[in-house]
């Protein structure tokens, strides 16, 4: 009796044991996209695809600096490319 129940509880161990392990491992190999606070908070209808699943695909964010005024803007002398010399 004493064998059944050590091999019962070898098989609850290594089952519950290898089940822990493979989440632990998911959890730890999650990569969160850099935009994942906006599709949680404010997710826009444009994100969604023909099916209404959020796409994550890769995004352009731009950041205007305080006190930006669009009437003012120039494309011509106030965009500058970085690595390119004029």
């Amino acid at each position: 009796m004493l064998i059944v129940i050590s091999f019962l509880c070898l098989t609850i161990g290594v089952t519950i044991g290898w089940l822990s392990a493979e989440r632990y491992i998911a959890f730890m190999q999650h990569i969160e996209h850099e935009h994942e606070e906006l599709f949680q908070k404010n997710p826009h209808p444009e994100l969604f695809d023909k099916e209404g699943e959020l796409h994550r695909g890769d995004y352009t964010s731009i950041v205007f600096d305080p006190g930006f005024d669009p009437d003012k803007w120039d494309p011509e002398t106030d965009i500058k490319l970085d690595g390119f010399d004029e």
